[in-house]
């Protein structure tokens, strides 16, 4: 892995993306793999971390899920200090879903599109129909949610 100024985010998981890792679903595992296998990483931004946690407090197993997927290798826990939210907050209002109001708009999932902008990286959502505006259509990529 190269050093931390050198980490290459080759594509960054949005809040239904972990939370269909928590699930069980392989397919963000196999993602994982293949990133790892280029010599890049997975960025997992702090806001969508922590969004997916809050939905899966009484699901032990789910919980369980996300913590390996937070400590394994390839894996960047993308930070959110004073520097990160202003940055995200300039852009804020550029950030409304395709075809839907600001107002729908919610910070886990602006972290997750800023994060994919800032490093030309693959936006990784089970809803890209939701994906914010500002990405490009290359960067979106559809998770299932399930193995069903």
């Amino acid at each position: 892995m190269p050093g931390d100024d050198e980490l290459v985010i080759r594509a960054v998981l949005e809040t239904t993306a972990i939370l269909s890792y928590a699930r069980g679903q392989v397919h963000v595992g196999e993602l994982l793999v293949e990133v790892a296998d280029e010599g890049a990483c997975v960025g997992l931004p702090t806001v969508a971390l922590l969004d997916a946690y809050s939905r899966v407090t009484d699901d032990v197993q789910g919980r369980a899920r996300i913590e390996i997927l937070a400590a394994t290798p390839g894996i960047v826990v993308l930070p959110l200090g004073p520097r990160e939210a202003a940055a995200i907050s300039e852009t804020v209002s550029r950030l409304g879903s395709n075809g839907s109001a600001v107002a729908d708009y919610d910070l886990a999932r602006a972290h997750a599109a800023w994060a994919a902008t800032a490093h030309s990286a693959y936006y990784l959502t089970c809803q890209p129909r939701l994906a914010p505006a500002v990405l490009a259509r290359w960067q979106i990529h559809y998770i299932a949610p399930d193995d069903t």
